[in-house]
């Protein structure tokens, strides 16, 4: 073998060995959900790409503050990392995704809205983060109640729905069947229902956080008048109980995130409703919070290409349909919706589903922010304060927060900041 030859060899080991050595660190929350999805595509992935992956899962909470901290100290423990806008403040540490999304034609397959600035998340109007989960605060039905009591479903508006809830509240009187059934309790949910009912700017002009008070006053009445048609200890319910009503046949709609029941209410085993509910459209004016995951390449990354790889390998069409079916995570990509064989089985739900996601948006509050307005409509669904008490406590305590960038760039991406 001459020389010429040995360096060829040599220099093909040495790239197979650089392949083999890359290495990156991906982190998930630890929800049996997310997490057992990657551990799932471990394997495979290493073995189709030579790229060892370090899997990390952590409570939201810690995984949150593990991400500030790495990220703002420079670290680069995580090449990927998974969250939301809860950690807008270190967007500026991602690294800008448009070029690889531009190179491998990637994006495509999305839900336009989830594609799209608030549920993705950017950053100085570039790309950062690519969604892999999607859910939509939506409506339940008994379509077995609705039929037998003769009342229509097809409702836009937040008054067209509370309509049909006083027509079953007045058909149901005597059962011990409820027209609604709403996680009260968990006070952190309440946004999302205000967040239907409210119609204006989240974040003022100059960058700050604040309601429009007449709009939001009457958002917050209209939240609180719903108690009335749920059970009578409706104020304690957790989401699992909440969600367990609605479940037993207890409850003719249930108002929460679709993917924390849909599998159980499909199984006739666990559910006395199976067969018999559909996902409903979320009422306007306002919209359906959104929940997408994001997948981050942290600019302190040494392997942004392979960190790409994983990206596309976790979230792509094929696994967002088997994550779906398998875990219940929300598919963020339309064909998942438009998948024939799927919309035989889930006609009930699917289509529901892809119309709210069509609709949602981002809420681009910190949880500082956001702690304060849940913790005040907590209060008024007690009866200590009221709907001009809520906006007035919550605007005393914004004012001592700065808006991240990020986030306002979220709010006037998504039309929530004042013009």
């Amino acid at each position: 073998m001459n020389n010429k030859s040995l360096w060829v060899i040599l220099v093909i080991s040495m790239i197979a060995l650089n392949v083999s050595a890359a290495e990156i660190t991906v982190t998930y929350m630890q929800a049996g959900t997310y997490d057992k999805a990657a551990e799932k595509i471990k394997a495979d992935f290493e073995s189709n790409t030579g790229i060892t992956v370090e899997l990390v899962f952590a409570p939201w909470a810690v995984l949150n503050q593990n991400h500030i901290t790495d990220l703002t100290t420079g670290t680069g423990e995580f090449d990927v990392m998974s969250g939301e806008f809860w950690i807008a403040s270190v967007f500026d540490h991602m690294l800008p995704l448009d070029e690889f999304a531009a190179r491998d034609s990637y994006g495509d397959t999305f839900i336009e809205r989830i594609w799209s600035p608030g549920p993705s998340n950017f950053y100085g109007g570039k790309r950062i983060g690519v969604p892999y989960s999607a859910d939509a605060y939506g409506i339940l039905y008994r379509t077995d109640l609705f039929e037998q009591y003769g009342i229509d479903a097809d409702w836009q508006t937040w008054d067209e729905f509370i309509d049909r809830l006083a027509k079953l509240k007045d058909a149901l009187a005597g059962t011990d069947i409820a027209a609604n059934v709403y996680a009260w309790g968990a006070p952190e949910q309440n946004p999302s229902i205000f967040l239907g009912m409210y119609d204006g700017y989240l974040v003022n002009k100059d960058g700050a956080y604040q309601l429009e008070k007449d709009k939001a006053v009457v958002a917050l009445q209209k939240m609180a008048d719903l108690l009335q048609y749920n059970p009578s200890n409706a104020v304690g319910l957790s989401i699992d109980e909440a969600n367990a009503v609605f479940l037993d046949g207890k409850a003719a709609t249930l108002m929460g995130w679709p993917s924390f029941v849909r599998a159980a209410a499909d199984d006739p085993d666990k559910s006395k409703v199976a067969g018999n509910w559909r996902l409903a459209h979320f009422p306007g004016p306002g919209f359906p919070m959104v929940s997408a995951w994001n997948l981050f390449i942290s600019k302190y990354s040494d392997n942004p290409e392979e960190s790409w790889e994983w990206i596309k390998a976790y979230s792509n069409p094929e696994r967002a349909k088997e994550f779906m079916l398998e875990y219940g995570i929300g598919s963020p990509h339309r064909v998942t919706y438009e998948d024939e064989e799927l919309l035989k089985q889930h006609a009930h739900d699917y289509p529901g589903q892809l119309y709210n996601l069509s609709r949602a948006k981002s809420l681009p509050w910190t949880f500082e922010a956001f702690e304060i307005f849940f913790r005040n409509t907590g209060e008024l669904m007690i009866g200590s304060i009221t709907p001009e008490q809520v906006v007035e406590n919550s605007h005393a305590a914004w004012a001592e927060i700065k808006v991240p960038t990020a986030l306002v760039e979220i709010a006037d991406a998504q039309g929530l900041k004042q013009k």
